[in-house]
């Protein structure tokens, strides 16, 4: 792998961010752009490689690859396909895109997938061979590793953790469905979360002027609201990876993504909530714990390790 230079792509409902990566995983050029402002994706892919351009005309060297992660990247089709979050339409056939105008190879899976994967090769899950990876943001996405194999499934879509339902929901989802786990842990769902919490307390907020990392920081101050949201999807995360444990059996459970950023107050409440749900033979056998990439641009790490699987 000596001096070998693979491009990393991670696309997401908001942002895009790349990468071009070195063989022992340095990320020596990022960038990123606006995902909801490209109708089209080959602009984005477009500016992307203009990008690439000016950066490797200044250094002089040449990537060999371009892995790409994004929500519903099918790794056998290389097409983003049915992505609630995106709006490019229900099948893009991005590695196409990527052949035809950077004229490398490319490799597609799904976001989650390559955030498993970077953990893997440069995180915390190195000497792990059964373990998940949690992708918490816009969506909600799961990377899973079983008998050291990242799991793709028959047709390329394993790993929609965000997509089952659950019985505290009954709110609608950005797929067309009611009741996703991805409406309570996500974003909006926090936001949602927190909202009606406001509500029945008579406490007046506007949603455009709150984040999530604004709900976080005031309930590390204390904020009742603040710590009752996290709370709550701390518990309806629980209940979800407690039936995934006792299915899987994994090492550990990582947190990834801009809400991960909330775990001090989210994974004590997730352990308590699995480990009140599986049989006894599992309890405080799997550890939850955040991502050791978590400000380290995982996906774009795992987008190019795709290459040395």
């Amino acid at each position: 792998m000596e001096n070998n230079y693979y491009i990393g792509i991670d696309i997401g409902g908001t942002n895009t961010v790349f990468g071009i990566v070195n063989e022992i995983g340095e990320i020596i050029f990022t960038s990123s752009f606006s995902t909801n402002e490209y109708k089209d994706p080959r602009d984005l892919v477009k500016d992307i490689y203009d990008k690439y351009i000016n950066f490797i005309n200044t250094k002089h060297i040449q990537a060999s690859g371009v892995g790409i992660g994004a929500p519903n990247g099918n790794f056998y089709t290389g097409c983003i396909e049915f992505a609630p979050n995106l709006h490019w339409g229900e099948n893009i056939p991005i590695v196409k895109i990527f052949n035809e105008i950077f004229k490398l190879p490319a490799i597609l899976t799904n976001d989650a997938n390559a955030a498993a994967i970077g953990e893997k090769f440069w995180g915390a899950a190195k000497d792990m061979k059964d373990f998940v990876v949690l992708t918490i943001g816009t969506g909600l996405g799961s990377g899973i590793f079983v008998n050291n194999n990242i799991i793709h499934g028959k047709n390329g879509y394993a790993g929609e953790l965000g997509h089952t339902t659950i019985p505290e929901s009954n709110r609608a989802c950005t797929c067309g469905r009611i009741g996703c786990l991805e409406t309570f842990v996500s974003s909006r769902g926090i936001l949602q979360t927190y909202q009606e919490i406001c509500a029945k307390k008579n406490i007046e907020i506007i949603i455009g002027d709150i984040s999530t990392k604004d709900i976080y920081d005031l309930a590390q101050k204390g904020n009742k609201e603040a710590i009752e949201t996290y709370k709550i999807t701390g518990e309806v995360i629980g209940h979800s990876l407690a039936n995934l444990v006792m299915i899987l059996d994994p090492e550990a459970i990582f947190l990834f993504g801009g809400i991960a950023n909330a775990h001090p107050i989210l994974i004590p409440t997730i352990s308590d909530v699995i480990d009140s749900n599986v049989l006894s033979l599992f309890k405080g056998k799997v550890k939850i714990l955040p991502s050791a990439l978590m400000n380290k641009n995982a996906a774009i790490l795992g987008s190019t390790a795709l290459f040395y699987l």
